[in-house]
């Protein structure tokens, strides 16, 4: 299975020992970079998205914070008391949302990013703002347009409905209750059409973030079916279809990373190849129905017998290859082999021939260190063929040989 240099050279210039595009003059600053990276967003794929929605928020919040004392108040668009109320409630903002979801307390959450409660908060500011400030209400307005637009990347249907509703009915109640509350520079009937019209605007968008929300989870439902089904599919590429065992190409992978375990812990392992005995006759005798039956009852009687630990495989016919891990000594494969031996021969391997028996033939080796696949395989089918030549029904240890 299985250049010399020419004496009248002229000599080489010096290289440069740090030349200043190689990678190593990077690597320090990639690296500081990605840890970072990590500190700010998380490592986690799924929190840097809610993170990045928070920090953009509060990249908003923050300049409004830095434009408030240093141009707002000083052009006499704002009082400063206004001024100190606005700016408390952008400081909340910049340090209530963003530490909040990036501890995880929020992880488990469904709106892990805090979208619909920034949305809230948000609004309820502005309304505020637009309410106060005569001189910013156009500017206000657009806000809540960018508000909603900062939930249609991440709200729910149910969601974008719940938040531009709401946007609207703040404005509405904003507007009736409007002769009752004195405001600035506010009237009723130039403010009606603004804010009604404002309305109808939100409210299109609102259907918009809806639509977008609902091709969204579509798209996340559509690609978790294709995840699922790719996974059935890689499945079945390893798997036999009649045993359920792994197949040669699921159990080729299985070694590779046996060995990569094995390199980092120092342990080992053993494999047995297996060889049905006398397989050709009962298919000839019994049809092939029988056959397949008797493979899959030494299959059921190998799952059934071996550790959980235990890989197997159907290497192609009637062989089978076992995966041991942790057997070093050797004798711990030779005992898992004696006990599946032991077991099979008093166990019913088809219904259509109750008395049938079976009996098996093994190799096995135990790897060692360096030691290629190919070569332990070939050591354990050496193995396996010794034991038939010497009668069958009987499993021999693989001689160490050089790779």
């Amino acid at each position: 299975m299985s250049t010399t240099l020419s004496a009248s050279a002229p000599p080489h210039p010096p290289r440069a020992s740090n030349p200043p595009n190689s990678a190593a003059t990077q690597r320090k600053p990639r690296r500081a970079q990605g840890k970072f990276s990590r500190l700010v967003l998380s490592s986690d794929p799924e929190m840097r998205e809610a993170l990045k929605l928070c920090l953009l928020a509060a990249t908003v919040y923050l300049a409004w914070f830095i434009l408030m004392p240093t141009v707002i108040v000083p052009q006499g668009l704002l009082s400063k008391e206004l001024a100190t109320l606005f700016m408390t409630h952008e400081a909340i903002s910049i340090l209530l949302f963003y530490p909040l979801v990036r501890s995880g307390l929020t992880r488990k959450l469904h709106d892990s990013a805090l979208v619909v409660p920034q949305i809230v908060w948000a609004s309820l500011a502005v309304v505020l703002a637009y309410a106060l400030t005569p001189a910013s209400r156009a500017v206000t307005l657009q806000t809540l347009s960018l508000i909603i637009v900062f939930g249609f990347m991440s709200l729910s249907p149910r969601a974008a409905i719940w938040t531009g509703g709401l946007m609207i009915a703040l404005l509405m109640s904003l507007l009736a209750l409007s002769p009752w509350m004195n405001l600035p520079r506010f009237d009723i009937r130039q403010q009606t059409l603004t804010l009604v019209t404002t309305s109808f605007i939100l409210g299109m968008l609102t259907v918009q973030s809806y639509q977008f929300a609902k091709m969204r989870k579509h798209v996340l439902r559509e690609r978790k079916k294709l995840h699922a089904a790719l996974a059935q599919v890689q499945a079945l590429m390893r798997h036999d279809s009649m045993t359920g065992l792994y197949n040669r190409q699921g159990m080729q992978d299985k070694l590779d990373q046996e060995i990569e375990r094995c390199l980092r812990s120092g342990h080992s392992f053993s494999v047995a190849m297996i060889d049905l005995d006398h397989f050709k006759f009962v298919n000839d005798t019994h049809g092939h129905a029988v056959g397949d039956e008797v493979l899959q009852g030494f299959a059921r009687c190998a799952r059934q017998v071996l550790r959980d630990t235990d890989l197997i495989a159907r290497w192609g016919g009637e062989e089978f290859v076992i995966l041991m891990l942790d057997t070093s000594p050797a004798d711990m494969a030779s005992i898992a082999l004696a006990r599946l031996r032991h077991v099979l021969q008093g166990m019913q391997v088809s219904p259509q021939v109750p008395d049938l028996r079976i009996t098996f033939s093994a190799g096995y080796a135990m790897w060692q260190r360096g030691e290629a696949i190919d070569h332990l395989m070939s050591r354990a089918d050496k193995a396996l063929y010794q034991a038939k030549n010497d009668g069958r029904d009987q499993f021999k240890l693989a001689e160490i040989t050089a790779a």
